[in-house]
């Protein structure tokens, strides 16, 4: 609804329109439709009523810009009103403006063809001098606004649907389910532990607790894919939103998704509210009008998935169906456009009412008061006092401040002389200057920098949620943002901040969809995976870092090394969960089922030859501590492979030895020890575990000049590699990190 105005002389000027007026006016544009979209036209001044913050403005001019072909006869509408839409002194409306938006992460392949199908025909029907625009987000090609409409409808046949099946799924969740069972993970005692006790309900109480783990990773992992599928949809959507801004007069954006799912409860997840004022602020800033097609695949779906769940009933799917339309519905609204929920077909009637609709529209000439002339953004509302008629208009007006128009005058004048318009300038970047400052660094190399200044920010939480909405500090690059938000999140991660914690992993959900390749995975989003497994495992704090990594691996199904981080982050659960107690000397557990699945994880990274040393050592260490001394002792004597390296030796000969300690076997416990310390010299963890073992054979004197060399150990020796066993890949941090950081490049 929003087209800046200015007074000239007392002459109000808009695009290549001119109202003549002695008072200070901004141009607002609104369409006005029946109940079956067809324009209604004619309408006097009078028939308007503006209001801006809810107090009511002056119209003192209506124009319609028409852009049927042919004809500007008046023409029959349902309302009973008629066409009178004759140029004013040979003025001619600007191109009609149309962008099509496809939101490919919503669709499926299959579901995408019909649609683009119908986008196609819509792009044929349209007149030759509009001008269209075409977007696939999150990955796709962007176009900008063109009169070739043969270039749009062949990058049209070159969409497809990206729809991410999501890691493979036990309990097949609905949006509906997913959303109550948000708050039952998050803590609350409302419907969604119903639904979690009605999904385990089994007899045997261990069964269920089990259950129940494996359903909250389920939700937690589910909630952070759509949130972070979302989040990157959705800025991307924004940023091409607001690029239209250089375009003079009014745009009309057609958005074409399968649904978002968002919550339809207060304090529920998924959560983007954030994300709908951005792109709603873009649009207002832009004069953009979006209409939204929502092609509801949900009851389809559900009838035609083979699932192990009941059957659902009606109320369910329609609330389904509601949870996946309902941030689209709201925000085409206060956009100023519509919404329309297709259940059946390819959405073909909905885009020939979308030419219908914008095939005209009134432009007002509403006098504004010294207090709007703020530059600030107002609510604004118009009502046509009209029977059976639609009001199109954006519910947002951005008001230039008084400074950056002409002063009005006491009389009116002829209109100057038309001067040519100025090339179009780009809309501002929204990059924080924290933001910018770390890019900076970041761009030259500075990677130290980056750190210092990080730990030098005081408010990381607020750092992170400005990375996360802004604009990419490298428009041109986005590998190297999002190397950069992993790192940021990364930091945010280790902080006790629960709310730097919350956009850490906003960011790490956001980029997960931003470095996903449409065709498959490539080396770099591997690559970005691996880093982010590596700093997870090192922050031990397997309940974040499980959902992502089992993404990772989905993936990139061929990178075993993802493979065993699953074992190792299911190991490190493990331990916090069951809080196992000491019998005799070893841990031990009740939860056979758990122990199984860690056992059955680690033997599956055996299978390749990369992890197979690593597995079986990390196996026979977990069965050991389980009590499971045999089959420990068979693991840990099988051979290293040859190009294991120095620290991965150095821990094999460590834990052999404390396994043959405790299959009673010590002379051959004691020669592993020093296998150990011959690989990893000084090596704290061998030393103690020796002088131990002297203790009990009885060597006392041994044991005392060895816990002397600990004493006494000179400063500066390299870290004994087992600090740091438990934390996995994050050994070869440093390396891993530095390797993407060249491929961001």
């Amino acid at each position: 609804m929003l087209a800046f105005g200015m007074l000239w002389a007392g002459t109000f000027v808009f695009a290549r329109q001119t109202f003549r007026s002695t008072v200070d006016l901004i141009a607002v544009d609104v369409q006005v439709v029946d109940r079956d979209g067809h324009p209604v036209l004619g309408l006097p001044t009078d028939r308007f009523t503006v209001t801006i913050d809810g107090r009511r403005r002056r119209v003192i001019s209506t124009q319609v810009l028409d852009y049927k072909a042919g004809s500007r006869e008046p023409e029959p509408s349902a309302a009973g009103v008629t066409s009178a839409s004759v140029p004013a002194d040979g003025f001619t409306p600007p191109p009609r403006v149309i962008v099509l938006a496809v939101d490919c992460t919503s669709f499926s392949v299959a579901a995408s063809r019909g649609m683009l199908t119908a986008a196609r025909s819509f792009v044929a029907r349209l007149q030759p001098d509009d001008e269209v625009g075409l977007i696939a987000f999150p990955h796709g090609p962007r176009l900008s606004p063109t009169t070739d409409h043969a270039r749009i409808m062949r990058t049209l046949d070159s969409i497809v649907g990206e729809r991410d099946a999501g890691p493979e799924s036990e309990f097949h969740l609905r949006p509906s389910e997913l959303v109550d069972l948000s708050l039952w993970v998050n803590g609350f005692d409302r419907g969604g532990r119903d639904i979690a006790q009605r999904i385990c309900a089994s007899s045997d109480p261990d069964t269920t607790r089990q259950c129940l783990d494996r359903l909250r990773f389920e939700v937690s992992s589910d909630l952070l894919s759509y949130e972070g599928q979302a989040t990157a949809s959705l800025g991307t959507l924004r940023e091409y939103v607001a690029a239209l801004s250089v375009l003079p007069g009014r745009k009309t954006v057609v958005l074409a998704s399968a649904g978002l799912v968002t919550s339809d409860v207060v304090g529920g997840r998924p959560d983007v509210s954030d994300m709908a004022i951005l792109l709603g602020k873009a649009a207002a800033e832009a004069n953009a009008a979006i209409y939204t097609l929502f092609l509801d695949q949900s009851w389809m779906e559900q009838f035609s998935a083979e699932t192990a769940r009941p059957k659902t009933t009606l109320t369910n799917l329609a609330r389904d169906s509601a949870v996946l339309g309902r941030w689209l519905d709201q925000f085409s609204g206060t956009a100023g456009g519509s919404f329309f929920h297709v259940l059946a077909g390819n959405g073909d009637s909905v885009f020939d009412r979308v030419i219908s609709e914008t095939s005209s529209y009134y432009l007002l000439g509403v006098q504004l008061d010294d207090a709007d002339r703020d530059g600030r953004v107002h609510q604004i509302n118009v009502k046509v006092n009209e029977r059976s008629v639609t009001v199109r208009g954006r519910t947002w007006l951005a008001v230039p401040k008084r400074g950056t128009v002409a002063a009005a005058s006491s009389a009116a004048a002829p209109a100057p002389a038309p001067v040519p318009a100025p090339a179009p300038v780009p809309p501002p970047r929204r990059v924080a200057a924290d933001v910018q400052a770390l890019a900076d660094l970041y761009e030259r190399r500075d990677y130290a920098g980056v750190q210092a200044r990080l730990a030098a920010t005081r408010d990381v939480a607020t750092l992170l949620r400005d990375y996360r909405t802004g604009d990419n500090p490298w428009p041109d690059s986005p590998r190297r943002a999002a190397a950069l938000g992993l790192e940021l999140a990364l930091n945010g991660l280790r902080h006790d901040n629960g709310f730097a914690r919350d956009e850490a992993i906003k960011i790490l959900a956001q980029y997960q969809t931003l470095v996903r390749q449409p065709s498959g995975a490539d080396g770099f989003e591997c690559s970005w995976y691996w880093t982010e497994i590596a700093g997870l495992e090192g922050l031990l704090q397997p309940y974040i870092a499980t959902p992502f990594i089992n993404r990772a691996v989905q993936r990139c199904p061929d990178e075993s090394r993802f493979q065993l981080a699953q074992a190792l982050v299911a190991e490190q659960q493990y331990w916090i969960d069951e809080r196992p107690t000491f019998s005799g000397e070893r841990l031990t557990s009740s939860n056979a089922s758990g122990q199984l699945e860690i056992t059955r994880l680690y033997e599956k990274a055996t299978n390749a030859r990369e992890t197979a040393s690593e597995a079986r050592l990390r196996l026979a260490w977990f069965l050991y501590k389980t009590g499971k001394i045999d089959r420990a002792l068979e693991l840990s004597g099988e051979k290293l492979d040859p190009s294991a390296d120095r620290q991965l030796q150095y821990l094999s000969e460590l834990t052999r030895g404390q396994i043959l300690r405790a299959a009673g076997q010590p002379d051959a416990a004691a020669e592993a020890f020093r296998h150990a310390l011959d690989t990893w010299p000084g090596a704290q963890s061998a030393r103690v575990a020796l002088m131990t073992l002297s203790l009990d054979l009885g060597r006392a004197q041994e044991a005392a000049g060895i816990g002397n060399d600990v004493q006494h150990a000179p400063d500066g020796q390299p870290i004994d590699p087992w600090w740091t066993f438990r934390e996995g890949d994050y050994r070869a941090y440093p390396a891993i990190i530095a390797r993407l950081r060249e491929l961001a490049r």
